[in-house]
């Protein structure tokens, strides 16, 4: 059986960040952090110098703060900057026509937010994240040269009202101390069509997974050859 540790541990390998990066101060790497997320990226954002380098359709709705645009970035025409928004978004990333952006969001560089995507209080560290169409995308940091394919749902609250999230590792639950946590996903990972996210997923870097699954816990190597085998038998049949 998998002590709590080993999901820490896992968690301390999923992303590279550059040493002295603001992000690298903020990214969940024990409990203490996982717990204390999301005020460290509600400083971040509001400590952000103010850029405005990218270009913003007139046809955009803008309601909220964009606190720093890239060189190069684009919110086009028809994407929604929430009131409630607080938005970073990086070098020669885009918003496409139709998404939604609400609390903190932060966007590394090259990335794309697909058309009608919904996002809120979550990192895409990037460069080269791409969010396909209809993702939802809450409460959760996702690693750089991550593809999420279309229909795909990161799931962040419980069902039953007043519980925190909690991490599943070989049999444990790992309380993490937050009311709201979607997926943490290393980088390198590709996520296959109309997948579901539980929430408190964490996914391995380096992982490409089939379309239609439904994921929660640790999604390791192991796990994600499972997945494929199950995958393949079906659409064999």
């Amino acid at each position: 059986m998998s002590a709590p540790g080993d999901v820490f541990e896992l968690m301390r390998r999923l992303w590279t960040v550059a040493p002295g990066s603001p992000m690298a101060e903020i990214l969940p790497r024990d409990a203490e952090s996982l717990a204390g997320f999301y005020p460290r990226l509600q400083r971040l954002v509001a400590d952000s110098p103010r850029v405005r380098a990218g270009s913003v359709d007139p046809a955009a709705i803008v309601r909220g703060d964009i606190v720093s645009m890239g060189d190069g970035s684009v919110i086009e025409a028809g994407a929604v900057i929430h009131e409630t928004c607080r938005l970073v978004l990086g070098p020669r990333s885009r918003i496409r026509s139709g998404a939604v952006l609400r609390d903190e969001v932060v966007v590394g560089a090259d990335c794309l937010v697909g058309v009608h995507c919904e996002v809120f209080r979550s990192v895409l560290l990037g460069p080269g994240t791409l969010l396909g169409h209809f993702v939802l995308l809450a409460d959760s940091v996702v690693g750089s040269q991550v593809s999420v394919a279309g229909n795909v749902v990161f799931a962040s609250s419980m069902l039953a009202q007043g519980h925190t999230v909690s991490l599943k590792h070989g049999g444990r639950r790992i309380d993490s101390g937050r009311s709201h946590l979607g997926a943490l996903v290393g980088d390198g990972v590709r996520f296959g069509a109309s997948t579901t996210l539980c929430p408190g997923c964490v996914v391995a870097p380096g992982l490409t997974l089939p379309p239609a699954a439904v994921l929660h816990g640790v999604i390791d190597a192991p796990r994600r050859d499972a997945l494929m085998r199950r995958f393949f038998e079906s659409w064999d049949a």
